[in-house]
């Protein structure tokens, strides 16, 4: 394996094992505050221009699917990390986009909601229509971001939940990271991906599954793998077995993958090739070399093209007599 591949593997154990302190630290349950990254996925020329206007990534996220229509009287869908829009183009133009009522279905949710304390003598902006206030850094968020048009009026007061400060929107719900860069402090919840989990996920992957997505310009792929035995002995063989999807659930064909093998402060590289159209591989794994009782580590990685790491998997097993 190239020395710029093994860099960049190197790279990915450090941001592995970031990202599982970040994990385990987090608790609380709350939105992270920015998008994890690039799903490879493309805003659908329908949506792209109001995607555009309305603050784009900063606001929406990243595509999580693509466009497709849930059924035959539904309207085209596609879902944002933060949002989900819906085109109908029987509408006049300049309304055929509109925005789904995702701030109303959490608030749904919400059981006890707690108000927040806020300034008396900061900016606001009275919504008579439901006669809720936005104020301060929500109402600048609010007003340079399509407004209305795109969030909805007010259906909460700032509330707190579990210590974050949050307001409810018809169509989402922006909270308060004071720990963030002062442009970044406002940031949309993650209402998007929460809806297309809990509503929409298995409609979707029954129109979309069976349809492998090209590697071709992927920057995150979600990897799982698996082993055939927990705990090895003498004599077994182990089989290790790798499944590469999309943040949708699409199966990554034809890309490479490789496993790092580190038991007893030893690693190896072992390069296991290309996942088939199923976005599968599978292979068994030469372990001669391991003495018995040692705990055995697995990294495997997925790679680009270009020869990036886009996603990577942790598991272990153990060797016996």
């Amino acid at each position: 394996m190239q020395g710029s591949r093994r860099a960049a593997l190197i790279q990915v154990i450090a941001l592995t094992l970031l990202a599982l302190l970040l994990g385990a630290c987090a608790g609380g349950g709350t939105a992270v505050a920015t998008p994890i990254g690039a799903t490879g996925i493309p805003v659908g020329a329908e949506f792209a221009p109001f995607y555009a206007a309305a603050g784009g990534a900063r606001v929406f996220g990243y595509p999580i699917t693509e466009a497709f229509q849930p059924a035959t009287d539904e309207p085209l869908t596609q879902y944002f990390q933060t949002m989900r829009l819906d085109y109908r183009p029987e509408q006049p133009a300049g309304q055929q986009v509109t925005v789904y009522p995702l701030g109303e279905w959490a608030f749904a949710g919400v059981l006890k909601p707690e108000p927040a304390p806020v300034a008396e003598n900061g900016r606001s902006r009275l919504f008579p229509e439901t006669g809720y206030t936005v104020q301060d850094e929500f109402l600048t968020f609010y007003e340079d971001h399509a407004d209305v048009q795109l969030f909805g009026p007010p259906i909460s007061p700032q509330l707190d939940e579990g210590g974050l400060r949050v307001q409810y929107f018809r169509n989402g719900r922006l909270e308060w990271r004071p720990e963030l860069p002062v442009v970044q402090r406002v940031q949309v919840s993650l209402l998007g991906q929460a809806h297309f989990d809990t509503v929409m996920v298995f409609r979707y992957r029954q129109i979309y599954a069976a349809r492998p997505v090209s590697s071709a310009g992927l920057t995150e792929v979600n990897v799982a793998a698996a082993v055939k035995s927990s705990v090895l002995y003498a004599g077994d063989e182990q089989v290790l077995y790798v499944t590469v999807q999309t943040a949708d659930g699409r199966a990554v064909p034809d890309l490479l993958v490789a496993v790092t093998i580190t038991y007893a402060e030893q690693s190896q590289i072992v390069e296991l090739g290309r996942t088939d159209a199923d976005g599968r591989i599978q292979t068994k794994l030469d372990l001669t070399a391991i003495p018995p009782g040692n705990q055995v580590q697995l990294l495997v990685t997925a790679y680009a093209i270009n020869g990036d790491p886009i996603g990577a998997a942790m598991l272990g097993f153990r060797t016996w007599w």
